[in-house]
C-alpha cells in the first residue's frame, strides 16, 4: 500500500498480526520506486551471529534484485564524537524501496529476521539517493584504505570533496544523501523511527592509510568539516 504523509510517499509492510514497517520519503523529488541504497550502520552483540544471518538473508536480497556493495569494520575514529560510531558498515542496492518493502513481508526473510534482532544491537538505517559510485572492476578489491565520513549537513557535500581530491590518489566510492527512512509499530502515527545519524554519507578509498589521514588534515577538507552541522569520519577495513 503507497499512500502520502505531509506530501511524501509512504510504503507499509505487515510484518505480523499486529506490526507494521513504514518506509517514508523525506526528498520529494526521491520516488519510492527508484534505486536505492541502504546504508545500515551498526554495533553488533555477536558479529559471527549477524554474518550467519547475512549469508541465510542473502537469498532473499538476491530474490528482489538486491546486491550487497560494501561491507567494512570500523578501524579508527578520526574525527567526530564517540555517541556517532558504530562498528560495522554495510551498503545494500537496492532496485526500489518497493522491492525492499516486498522483501521485508516474505516468510522466509521474517524468520531470517529474528536472528538479526539477535545479533545486533544500536542499529541505524537509512536509504539514500546515490551521488558518486566508483563502478567495480576487476581489481576494485586491491584497495586496502577506506574511511567512512558521514554528516548531518542541509546540502551535499559531494561535489565539494570531488575538487579536494583533484591532485589526490583518493576516490569516492560511494557518496549518498538520505532520501528515505524506516519506522515501525503497530500504525503510523505511532510508529517510531529506526535511528538514522546522518544526512550524507561519504566513503573514500586510497592505496593507504596514511593518504586517508593525510587527506583529513587538509585545511580546505577540515573547511568542509567545519560547514557541516556535524561529521563522523573513521577508518574502515573492508571485508566485502
Amino acid at each position: 500500500m503507497t499512500f502520502t504523509n505531509d506530501g511524501g510517499e509512504v510504503l507499509r509492510a505487515k510484518i505480523t498480526k499486529k506490526s507494521c514497517v513504514y518506509i517514508k520519503s523525506i526528498d520529494k523529488n526521491v520516488p519510492l520506486s527508484d534505486p536505492v541504497y541502504a546504508i545500515n550502520w551498526f554495533n553488533a552483540r555477536f558479529l559471527w551471529l549477524y554474518n550467519f544471518y547475512n549469508l541465510i538473508a542473502s537469498s532473499s536480497v538476491k530474490k528482489i534484485g538486491g546486491k550487497p556493495l560494501f561491507k567494512a569494520h570500523l578501524r579508527k575514529i578520526l574525527a567526530g564524537d564517540d555517541e556517532h560510531r558504530r562498528d560495522v558498515l554495510l551498503i545494500v542496492n537496492y532496485p526500489s524501496a518497493i522491492r525492499f518493502k516486498d522483501m521485508l513481508e516474505s516468510l522466509y526473510f521474517k524468520l531470517a529476521s529474528v536472528f538479526r534482532l539477535l545479533a545486533v544491537k544500536e542499529f541505524t538505517f537509512g536509504f539514500t539517493q546515490c551521488a558518486e559510485l566508483k563502478v567495480a572492476t576487476g581489481g576494485d578489491r586491491e584497495t586496502s584504505a577506506y574511511t567512512i565520513h558521514h554528516y548531518r549537513s542541509e546540502t551535499d557535500i559531494t561535489g565539494r570533496v570531488k575538487k579536494v581530491l583533484v591532485d589526490k590518489d583518493i576516490a569516492i566510492h560511494y557518496a549518498g544523501r538520505i532520501s528515505s527512512l524506516l519506522f515501525s509499530g503497530d500504525d503510523q502515527e505511532s510508529s517510531e523511527q529506526v535511528p538514522c545519524l546522518m544526512d550524507g554519507v561519504i566513503v573514500l578509498e586510497a592505496e593507504s592509510f596514511d593518504e586517508l589521514e593525510h587527506l583529513f588534515q587538509n585545511e580546505d577538507y577540515k573547511n568542509i568539516v567545519r560547514q557541516t552541522d556535524s561529521s563522523f569520519i573513521a577508518t574502515l577495513d573492508r571485508v566485502l
